[in-house]
């Protein structure tokens, strides 16, 4: 009996220390949780940021299951919405999302989603369990939890409430009719390649996902003509 005393006592030790040692320093915010983000994802606030807004790479989030619940993860922070309302008072923003929405890349972004394997990889998710556990779990997180109810503490929040309080902060949006970056996408449509570019683009059969591009040959001359992006 005492012998197993002993070894029970030995194993509670353990068992506290090992939890003393990872539990957060008093006073320390709990770190983000980091969900495994698939290859290809943005892995920061800003990088979100422009991925949503970029209509060339967006729906890529909508083809793979483990890809939408990454960006469920990341989109429900607080501080992507930090992120997000300081961006938006930025109109060169809305000059690259307004370019890529022109591009032709944005037609074969959407219509991948059409992909028969794509299809298929929504059809098995909608199947399995583990999908929608991992769905409800990256939405109630106790730690994404504490982490909205401490938001008005955040620095990154206050320094958003206080940047809307900074007349500078408009200044930008102000003067966005002189700015060449956004009068340089909205005489794309005057540019002939764009129309020939979105032709040539519907009619590859690369655009609708790599099964249709490996059924069907590309028809001779159909190359996309791509506008350069803005940057």
């Amino acid at each position: 009996m005492r012998k197993l005393s002993l070894l029970m006592t030995l194993a509670l030790g353990a068992l506290s220390a090992t939890a003393y040692a990872q539990a957060p320093a008093p006073g320390a915010s709990p770190a983000p949780a980091a969900a495994t983000s698939p290859d290809g994802m943005p892995k920061t606030h800003q990088e979100w940021v422009a991925y949503l807004s970029d209509f060339t790479h967006n729906a890529e989030m909508m083809s793979d299951p483990k890809k939408l619940v990454a960006a469920m993860n990341a989109i429900s922070e607080p501080g992507f919405l930090a992120v997000a309302t300081k961006s938006m008072m930025d109109p060169n923003l809305y000059g690259r999302s307004m370019a890529s929405a022109m591009d032709p890349r944005a037609y074969s972004n959407y219509a991948k989603l059409m992909d028969p394997v794509t299809m298929m990889a929504w059809m098995q998710a909608m199947m399995d369990p583990q999908f929608f556990n991992a769905m409800v779990s990256v939405l109630s997180d106790p730690n994404k939890v504490i982490r909205w109810v401490s938001a008005p503490i955040d620095p990154n929040v206050t320094s958003m409430a206080l940047g809307m309080l900074n007349p500078n902060t408009y200044v930008p949006m102000a003067t966005a009719p002189m700015n060449p970056n956004l009068w340089n996408s909205a005489m794309m449509p005057m540019n002939p390649n764009l129309y020939s570019g979105w032709a040539n683009t519907m009619a590859s059969p690369q655009s609708y996902g790599p099964t249709w591009g490996s059924m069907f040959a590309t028809p001779y001359g159909m190359v996309p003509v791509q506008p350069v992006p803005m940057r």
